[in-house]
């Protein structure tokens, strides 16, 4: 179960402030303080449970809060520059090898890379800043970081909805396979690295 004092504040915060408490909670975790994002969806899909709020609703507003969040470290990178991510990136999990691997992403890939870092827990809290560096367009950047943050709160919250009363010991469980969930994300990127190289080199040869 959680029991960090940051839960109490969820729960105060959601209950007391309905939608936009939660739009909050989620802008924070989706920067660099630490907020327990399992906790604020879950809390609001046991609230779901009880009748008093909409899973539809908590959905949008946890995405939307979320957004807001990631477009504001996007700001940071983009104001700020590589300048700033020198001298202070590390104090935000951002040191030079990462943000370098970061940029690479966006160059081969392009940017679609942030619609499926939201989908991953730790991974989405780290790219909106190097977002901002490589100058992704805002707009775009925002409406990605909304869709993919869409289906991350909507589950958090149907664990929460589905659960009810235990909804602390569900989400407790899914926050500890965090890292786990991060390297899976990883090998399947790999997968489909190599996959879209092969595939590449066939077309060259043909």
């Amino acid at each position: 179960m959680f029991f960090e004092p940051s839960v109490f504040l969820v729960k105060d915060l959601i209950s007391s402030m309905g939608y936009p408490g939660l739009a909050f909670l989620m802008a924070l975790d989706a920067t660099i303080v630490p907020m327990p994002s399992a906790a604020v969806m879950g809390f609001a899909g046991a609230l779901c449970y009880e009748g008093r709020y909409d899973i539809a609703l908590v959905t949008a507003a946890g995405a939307f809060g979320s957004m807001l969040g990631s477009v504001s470290m996007y700001l940071v990178g983009l104001w700020g520059g590589r300048p700033f991510a020198e001298r202070y990136g590390k104090y935000i999990g951002l040191g030079e090898e990462r943000i370098r691997t970061a940029e690479g992403w966006f160059k081969r890939h392009g940017d679609p890379v942030v619609f499926i870092c939201q989908l991953v827990p730790v991974a989405k809290d780290l790219i909106p800043f190097p977002a901002g560096l490589a100058k992704m367009r805002l707009r775009r950047f925002a409406t990605f970081s909304f869709l993919g943050s869409i289906p991350f709160c909507f589950i958090l919250a149907y664990i929460g909805l589905y659960f009810g009363q235990d909804w602390e010991m569900a989400v407790a469980v899914v926050d500890r396979y965090d890292l786990l969930v991060l390297a899976l994300f990883v090998v399947l990127t790999a997968i489909y690295l190599v996959h879209r190289k092969r595939r590449g080199r066939s077309r060259e040869r043909s």
